[in-house]
């Protein structure tokens, strides 16, 4: 806390270093790159792994021109909570950088978090840590990961989650320190929609674009199109996984299967112009065991590009789209089918949702939105102080 004072005496700058596993590359780490450039009072350093298989990709780390970045080596386990850095390159930025803050995006059961905390009460004892967390399914773990948690929730100063519903799980865990709501967010200038909109006398492009694994109900969506295989459309999914095989033999099976193109992973910086090939966007996900719909970055990029979306009611699927999309029951064909018709036959319909989607993007998702609260979680973790908009109801569907 006296340090906080002298900073606001001498005017120095607050030393953030960011430690994400997925901040690979300057498309991967615009949320970094918002804070970097709408907080001049940051000094701000990213520490990332040096390569990871990101959305089916395989991603190198780069440089950036905002601010060092640290790569350091996953080791343990390609899964995102089981993995360990390379404690030497954590070591060095700790002591080279002497952040002020720790701003950690991972969840407090990983092996990660409890070895950035255990390297940062070493060599930078008593410094605040912010923690950033998605998980919204209530798990018991066994030992050792239940005893992790319980020193994770003990030692980080406040926390951010994605929605609602990873706030609560958050409470739920026994959290009582400061949570914001602070949402993924989208760049607003890539994910832009396209010029020329008119689809006369072509089939419309319905789009789905995501990991393709159990849970994300491709099984629905295959269902759901043989009740409008009368209507003029065509399915563009982007994106792999283990379900591709299995959504192709029943698009097949529904003599489906030559309407559908299937572009695989592609690189992040691409993906924009597919979103600008789509007429409607689909997410079908439905709830299992381990799946509930975290957030559903998709949703905001396919809004940016003005792009009328459809989701489920599945996790955080309602809170993010609200009423700027349509929303049905998830694990509902039916519901959907007539929902995709609708979307097919309406084309005003679709001129508003599209309005409405880029609208509250620019409202509450762009990264430029997130970047300011997630400054002001830091400023209310550093001086102990409520941070104005964070925890505020309103902000709770951004």
């Amino acid at each position: 806390m006296e340090e906080v004072n002298t900073q606001e005496r001498t005017g120095e700058r607050i030393r953030v270093l960011r430690i994400a596993h997925a901040s690979l590359t300057p498309a991967l780490r615009e949320r970094e790159r918002a804070l970097a450039k709408e907080c001049s009072d940051i000094d701000l350093e990213v520490l990332t792994t040096s390569r990871w298989r990101e959305a089916g990709v395989d991603v190198q780390a780069v440089g950036d021109d905002l601010f060092p970045v640290i790569p350091a080596r996953a080791y343990l386990s390609n899964h995102i909570q089981l993995f360990a850095y390379d404690p030497r390159p954590v070591v060095a930025a700790l002591r080279r950088h002497r952040p002020h803050l720790i701003d950690l995006n991972h969840e407090p059961y990983s092996i990660a978090c409890a070895e950035v905390l255990a390297l940062g009460d070493f060599l930078t004892p008593g410094i605040p840590v912010v923690m950033q967390i998605a998980q919204n399914i209530l798990h018991r773990y066994p030992p050792p990961i239940n005893w992790l948690q319980r020193r994770a929730l003990r030692r980080v100063n406040a926390a951010y989650a994605c929605s609602e519903e990873a706030r609560r799980v958050l409470r739920a865990k026994g959290f009582d320190k400061p949570v914001g709501i602070v949402p993924f967010g989208v760049n607003t200038e890539a994910f832009t929609p396209r010029r020329d909109s008119t689809r006369t006398g072509r089939a419309l492009t319905i789009g789905f674009v995501g990991r393709m694994l159990p849970g994300k109900g491709l099984g629905v969506l295959a269902e759901a199109l043989p009740r409008i295989a009368n209507e003029n459309w065509n399915l563009l999914v982007v994106g792999e996984g283990p379900e591709r095989k299995k959504f192709e033999q029943a698009l097949a099976e529904r003599n489906l299967l030559d309407r559908a193109e299937f572009a695989g992973a592609v690189p992040y910086d691409r993906v924009p112009d597919y979103y600008r090939r789509m007429d409607m966007f689909v997410m079908p996900t439905r709830t299992t065991r381990r799946i509930r719909e975290q957030f559903g970055r998709v949703l905001v990029e396919a809004m940016s590009s003005g792009v009328p979306v459809l989701g489920t009611t599945c996790g955080a699927i309602p809170e993010v789209i609200d009423n700027a999309g349509m929303i049905v029951a998830e694990d509902d064909s039916a519901a959907l089918g007539e929902a995709l018709r609708q979307l097919l036959r309406d084309e005003i319909l679709r001129e508003r949702l599209a309005k409405a989607g880029r609208a509250r993007v620019e409202q509450h998702y762009s990264w430029e939105q997130v970047a300011r609260k997630t400054y002001s979680l830091f400023q209310q973790a550093l001086k102990g102080k409520p941070a104005t908009g964070v925890t505020h109801h309103v902000e709770v569907a951004a």
